[in-house]
């Protein structure tokens, strides 16, 4: 049996776009041309509406959904082996609408805030009709700043097909032949939708106050919304490490809609021992979302200074 493989370039289309190599050379008589090839369908299995800030894995699912078009005659067979040889000629051109050694790859907009971490992936042969045996999983990374909204994922498949087969040396009473075969390649480029949610984001935008080793003051960190959906009953919770402490460590901030800027205020106290210098308060934002879930948001950190006590400062207590 002998095996010859045409190649191309992978080319991006919406339609299945194939590589017409041309036989060049028979090794037997062909008695029909088939039509049809393999057509693989991609769709998201779950949700496809995610957070933004996380990463996260896409489960796609693939099915070939490739159709047998019939055929042409191209030779009349009139021995009882040229019969055989025609017969089982039909038979294996059937597996036109097969694919095999499928790779998936999966991209994005040079602009999207969406990065796939997964590299391209051997999903390996799916016949006509069937599913791949278990979901294409790819990873991707959704940016802090995406904006909530629909994007574009373009699903990329290269894989061979079967494209011409030929019988010799048949022998109608013994049941035996040889085939040969020629195979293609075909690419396939899906767009996919993903959806990052709207909801409530935040972020520091000033932290007005400053304190001195061994005393304690009060601090106003400004948190801003900079999501989509409005924060309600929001608190924000610090959590300071040595050398600043708290006896005070939430703040009760209600309703925060879009684009809103609220304060919250602590009294914060440095160790006698405390550096001068700028020190990083961790701080979470606990809210209700508008459908009553209670939501925590990523840890904020808001700057906070620690100043040296001068001379007279020292020498008076004076502050």
């Amino acid at each position: 049996m002998l095996v010859v493989l045409a190649i191309g370039v992978a080319a991006g289309a919406d339609t299945p776009s194939t590589y017409n190599v041309p036989r060049s050379f028979d090794f037997a008589t062909n008695y029909y041309n088939a039509f049809g090839s393999p057509d693989i369908n991609a769709t998201i299995m779950g949700t496809n509406e995610f957070d933004r800030d996380e990463t996260i894995t896409l489960y796609v699912d693939l099915m070939n959904r490739g159709k047998f078009l019939g055929f042409e005659r191209d030779h009349t067979p009139t021995t009882a082996d040229e019969i055989y040889a025609a017969q089982t000629e039909v038979k294996l051109e059937g597996r036109i609408v097969d694919a095999t050694g499928i790779i998936a790859s999966l991209s994005v907009d040079p602009d999207s805030p969406l990065e796939v971490k997964s590299p391209a992936q051997q999903v390996g042969s799916i016949n006509s009709g069937q599913k791949v045996l278990s979901p294409v999983k790819f990873d991707i990374k959704i940016a802090k700043k995406a904006k909530a909204g629909v994007y574009n994922l373009t699903l990329n498949l290269t894989y061979d097909y079967q494209k011409f087969v030929s019988i010799s040396n048949t022998n109608a009473t013994a049941q035996t032949y040889d085939a040969s075969y020629w195979y293609g390649m075909m690419a396939q480029n899906q767009t996919l939708k993903m959806k990052v949610k709207t909801q409530a984001d935040f972020e520091v935008v000033r932290t007005t106050g400053s304190f001195y080793a061994g005393r304690e003051d009060i601090v106003e960190i400004a948190i801003k919304n900079t999501g989509e959906e409005e924060a309600k009953d929001a608190r924000a919770i610090i959590n300071p490490s040595d050398p600043l402490s708290t006896t005070d460590d939430q703040a009760f901030l209600y309703t925060i809609k879009p684009g809103d800027t609220v304060v919250a205020t602590y009294k914060i106290k440095a160790d006698s021992k405390a550096v001068p210098k700028t020190y990083a308060v961790d701080t979470v934002i606990r809210y209700e979302n508008p459908d009553g879930d209670i939501k925590y948001s990523t840890i904020l950190q808001a700057p906070v200074d620690v100043k040296e006590l001068g001379f007279f400062q020292r020498l008076f207590g004076l502050v």
